[in-house]
């Protein structure tokens, strides 16, 4: 067995090991710390790549990016906490490179609030952060003559409006100039602000920009094609691409509103775009299909086989992204690793989530077994109360028939897979999470088949 341990890592207290447990944050590329914690994953998610996803947007083997369509919109999608953040990161960094795209990375977890969404929102976050990078990160100049639209989309739309005079009055105090893209940048920056803190100005704001989406929109596009052609001017990327991730946190009724009903108005904005999507909206009958670009799935860890059986050097992938937080000397075994490894099913997130519980759980500065044990039950309970008494025969039916998955796509089982309950995995099988089949519940409904 490698030692996993470093110098640093030697010298790590359980109480520190815990500070790595942000579980609800991605790994950031152009982090330090992110970057020691990193682990590539790829090989334990089964067949899968990256470089199909930079395919998708004519990126070849050696980096280049060939003549993208005019306008593309990629689904992003995978089980919540699966590393989707961390990898759309990563992926962003990547392209984001003269040769290949101008990337504006748009987290609607930090920027909007993410349990009262709307495609207005995300749109004029997006605005605002281009305009914002373009003015304030490359100094670009773009004449006025292509921002004339959205100055007067502000003027004859927003600043008439009875309810948002205020507004407008409040943007425009103090601005030196109220032209040109400081001033645009400002203005979205504003607005974006407003609808954030959900501000009295929110619900109009969205009535504006949905009453006339149609100007916004032409105005939206022309600033992207003058944007364009500027950065690749300035050796900056040959197109724009916008990567918008925390619309896979949308909830069960939100989600389809945003990816479905306002599908229209996301597709009329003429660019590359990759939006983070649920992945319950894929076994869903809806037409995502005929807007979106096949969707790229994210796979889950595989560290188990259609059978239930270890796959062991996929444990052993998840294993080393444990240590790399929890040292091994702040276990009393390797086993323990494994046995919570084994107990995630592959999702990183709850993998994190088990190491700190039993944390909390250790009577020592060590986790031992009766810790883990612990954690796993806590956890377990905690998804408990998402599952209906029914749910446990049709969860035994599924794992006793993996490869039949389409029998079990209706509504009950998307929300099943919306709230982990099941886990998909690559090969396109499902299997019910590990923590669930220690439940009473799960085990007299397999107990009941014989």
């Amino acid at each position: 067995m490698t030692d996993h341990r470093n110098k640093e890592n030697e010298n790590i207290s359980i109480w520190e090991a815990k500070n790595r447990l942000t579980f609800n944050e991605p790994l950031r590329p152009d982090d330090e710390l992110s970057q020691r914690l990193f682990v590539e994953t790829s090989s334990a998610r089964g067949d899968f790549s990256l470089k199909r996803l930079y395919r998708e947007l004519n990126v070849d083997n050696q980096g280049m990016a060939h003549t993208a369509p005019r306008k593309q919109y990629i689904l992003f999608t995978g089980h919540r906490g699966c590393g989707k953040s961390t990898e759309l990161l990563r992926t962003a960094a990547f392209l984001h490179h003269p040769d290949r795209y101008y990337v504006i990375h748009l987290d609607c977890l930090e920027r909007l609030d993410i349990n009262n969404l709307k495609y207005s929102d995300v749109l004029l976050a997006l605005a605002a952060a281009l305009l914002e990078r373009l003015e304030q990160e490359e100094g670009i100049i773009i004449e006025q003559v292509f921002l004339t639209r959205l100055e007067n989309w502000f003027r004859e739309r927003v600043e008439v409006h009875s309810a948002l005079q205020d507004f407008a009055a409040e943007v425009k105090a103090g601005a030196k100039l109220q032209t040109g893209l400081p001033w645009l940048g400002k203005l979205f920056g504003e607005l974006t602000n407003k609808i954030n803190i959900g501000s009295s100005y929110r619900e109009e704001l969205r009535l504006v920009v949905r009453n006339n989406f149609s100007e916004f929109a032409e105005a939206f596009n022309q600033l992207i094609l003058a944007g364009e052609e500027k950065l690749r001017e300035a050796g900056k990327g040959r197109r724009i691409l916008f990567t918008v991730d925390g619309t896979d946190r949308l909830d069960q009724e939100d989600a389809p509103k945003f990816f479905v009903e306002d599908v229209h108005q996301l597709t009329q904005i003429n660019g590359l775009f990759i939006y983070c999507a649920p992945i319950h909206l894929l076994h869903q009958d809806n037409c995502l299909t005929a807007s979106f670009s096949q969707p790229f799935r994210l796979p889950m860890l595989k560290v188990r086989d259609r059978d239930g059986d270890d796959v062991t050097e996929n444990i052993a992938v998840m294993r080393e992204l444990a240590l790399r937080r929890v040292p091994e000397h702040l276990f009393d075994e390797l086993d323990t690793v494994d046995s919570l490894v084994r107990h995630s099913g592959g999702h990183l997130r709850d993998l994190l989530r088990l190491l700190n519980v039993a944390i909390n759980y250790a009577d020592e500065d060590r986790i031992d077994r009766a810790a883990a044990k612990k954690a796993v039950k806590q956890v377990a309970n905690e998804y408990r109360r998402f599952i209906n008494t029914e749910d446990y025969a049709r969860l035994v039916q599924i794992d006793l028939h993996p490869d039949a998955p389409d029998d079990f796509t209706d509504e009950q089982s998307s929300l099943m897979l919306y709230n982990l309950i099941l886990l998909e995995y690559n090969d396109y099988f499902w299997k019910s999470h590990p923590l669930i089949t220690t439940l009473p519940g799960y085990q007299k409904a397999m107990q009941a088949t014989g």
